[in-house]
């Protein structure tokens, strides 16, 4: 194993820990390339870029599901997990002195926005075999490696759903 392949999985361990018990500043700490702030900005991208598709392979794993299955199927399965996606009313219940409905709005839709992206990546652990990447996985790994807050948020998410399997839980 490379010391690249090894550091890639230290921090998918290191993810599903810090989300599954709630340590924000551990999933922060968890993302960073192994030189940090030193490495390269190239070499960033592609750091979060490889995270990102084997945190989709880790949640995959995680999944009950079979490889072939459809979109809608890891899409309930992800409501299944998560539970309903949170509404403008809920987000805004949360604190309605801070947060206003458009801001709730805009909330509830990142949400959803990220769901779906963990939907598309997953399907690269889903596949049958011998199927092609289609464009809305190569369009959801992009847009998740190129935004950092979109990218933070969807590798917690699949870090929440990986941390189902049986084998992760510690």
């Amino acid at each position: 194993m490379t010391s690249e392949q090894e550091a890639i999985d230290r921090a998918v361990t290191a993810v599903i820990s810090a989300v599954r018990v709630g340590d924000v500043a551990g999933l922060y700490e968890s993302v960073m390339p192994p030189d940090g702030l030193r490495t390269p900005p190239d070499e960033v991208a592609n750091w979060f870029g490889l995270l990102l598709i084997h945190m989709a392979l880790a949640a995959a794993d995680a999944c009950a599901l079979e490889r072939g299955c459809s979109r809608e199927d890891v899409a309930r399965w992800i409501t299944d997990v998560l539970g309903p996606p949170p509404t403008p009313a809920l987000i805004r219940g949360a604190d309605p002195a801070r947060i206003d409905h458009v801001t709730a709005t805009g909330a509830a839709a990142d949400h959803a926005r990220y769901v779906g992206y963990s939907v598309d990546l997953m399907m690269i652990g889903l596949a049958a075999p011998g199927v092609d990447v289609d464009k809305r996985m190569v369009d959801a790994h992009q847009a998740a490696t190129n935004d950092k807050t979109t990218r933070i948020n969807v590798i917690a998410l699949l870090g929440s759903l990986a941390a189902t399997a049986p084998s992760r839980r510690g």
